[in-house]
C-alpha cells in the first residue's frame, strides 16, 4: 500500500469518524462510497467492494467505542436500549460478518442501496414529539420486542456491508420515537457491540488488510472526539436534517453504479 492511499484513507476515515461523533451514523454511509469511489480519482489503487467493508466495520467499532464513550458521560445514552440493542445487534453482525464472504461485491452495493432507500423513506414519518424530545432519559418508554426485532436485523446488514448502523437513527427516531438526543448516544453504543462482532466475523474468515485497518482506525478515533465536540451546538431538528442529506446523496451515487456501471 503507497503512503498516499495511507494517510486518504486517514482523511477519509476522520470524515467518517466525524459524522459518527456528531449524528451518530456509524460512519458506514460516508466512509462505503468514499473508499469505493473516490480513490481512483486521486491516482490510487481502487479498493474492492469487500475490502471498503472490511475497513468500514473496523472505523464503525472505534468511531462508535470513541464517541459513545464521550456521549456516555455526557448523559445521552439510554442504558436499557442500548443494552437490549446492542446484544440483538451483535448477534446478527457475527453472522453477517461471516456470511459476507461468501456474497458477491454487485449484491453488497445493492444491498446497500436498498437499505440507503429504506432509511430515507423512514424519515418522511413523523418525528417525536416536543414533548417527547424533552423528556428525562429515565422516562424514554422503550419497546423492547420491537427494538431488538430492529437491533438484530440491522446487525446483520452492518456485519455483511460494514455499513448499516445509518439504520439505527431513523428507526429509533421515527418508529421507536426515542428523543434524537438519546438515540444518537444510544445508537453509537450498540455501535461498538455490533461493529465488534463483525469486524471480528470478517477477522476469523481473513477479509482485513492490516495496514488499512491501522490507517482507518487512526482516522475514525479523532474524527470521532471532534464530531462529538460539535454535536452539542447544534438542534435536534438540524441533526435530522443533516442525516437525511447525508442518505439522499448516498443513495443517489449508489443507484448511479448499480443502474449505469
Amino acid at each position: 500500500m503507497s503512503s498516499g492511499l495511507f494517510a486518504t484513507l486517514v482523511g477519509l476515515a476522520g470524515l467518517a469518524g466525524f459524522g459518527a461523533g456528531f449524528i451518530g451514523l456509524g460512519g458506514g454511509i460516508l466512509l462505503f462510497p468514499l473508499l469505493l469511489y473516490l480513490p481512483p480519482y486521486l491516482g490510487l489503487e481502487a479498493i474492492d467492494a469487500k475490502t471498503v467493508a472490511a475497513l468500514v466495520i473496523s472505523q464503525v467499532f472505534f468511531a462508535g467505542l470513541i464517541g459513545g464513550v464521550a456521549h456516555w458521560r455526557k448523559g445521552r445514552v439510554h442504558k436499557k436500549l442500548a443494552g437490549i440493542g446492542a446484544v440483538a445487534s451483535a448477534i446478527g453482525s457475527f453472522s453477517g460478518g461471516v456470511a459476507s464472504k461468501w456474497v458477491s461485491e454487485w449484491h453488497l452495493l445493492l444491498l446497500f442501496g436498498i437499505i440507503t432507500i429504506v432509511a430515507g423513506a423512514v424519515m418522511f414519518l413523523p418525528g417525536p414529539t416536543a414533548a417527547q424530545e424533552q423528556a428525562e432519559i429515565n422516562e424514554i418508554p422503550i419497546p423492547v420486542m420491537s427494538l431488538a426485532v430492529i437491533s438484530l436485523a440491522v446487525g446483520a446488514v452492518v456485519g455483511l456491508l460494514g455499513a448499516g448502523n445509518f439504520l439505527f437513527v431513523p428507526l429509533l427516531i421515527f418508529v421507536l420515537k426515542i428523543p434524537t438526543r438519546v438515540t444518537i448516544g444510544s445508537a453509537l453504543v450498540i455501535h461498538v457491540l455490533n461493529g465488534f462482532t463483525g469486524f471480528l466475523g470478517k477477522l476469523i474468515t481473513g477479509q482485513v488488510p492490516f495496514l488499512m485497518t491501522i490507517a482507518v482506525i487512526i482516522g475514525a478515533g479523532l474524527g470521532a472526539i471532534l464530531g462529538e465536540k460539535s454535536h452539542s451546538k447544534v438542534s435536534p431538528q438540524a441533526l435530522r436534517y443533516a442525516y437525511a442529506a447525508i442518505i439522499v446523496i448516498v443513495a443517489a451515487r449508489i443507484w448511479t453504479t448499480l443502474l449505469w456501471p
